[in-house]
């Protein structure tokens, strides 16, 4: 019998704010992403084993991990802004 079984990453962009970029100094989007890691049985993910959080700056394509707290955080304000990180009216 043959089992097969394996890891799958799966990525979800949360929001996408703009903020200054603590590598490169430029004001420009930030993509806050969830990438999850999932037990793979036959090619069917099954249960969730690991979480990260990254952001991306659109700008210099640098990658920066984040906690789960901060990453909730900015996914919220980029919410509650549209995704701009400047106040939406009205």
């Amino acid at each position: 019998m043959i089992l097969l079984f394996g890891f799958k990453r799966v990525p979800e962009v949360l929001a996408v704010v703009t903020l200054v970029c603590q590598f490169c100094g430029n004001p420009a989007a930030q993509r806050i992403e969830e990438w999850t890691t999932k037990f793979t049985l036959f090619f069917i993910p099954l249960f969730t084993t690991r979480r990260r959080y990254t952001m991306q700056c659109s700008y210099c394509a640098t990658v920066s991990a984040l906690g789960q707290d901060e990453a909730e955080r900015l996914a919220a304000s980029g919410a509650r802004t549209g995704g701009s990180g400047a106040p939406t009216a009205g």
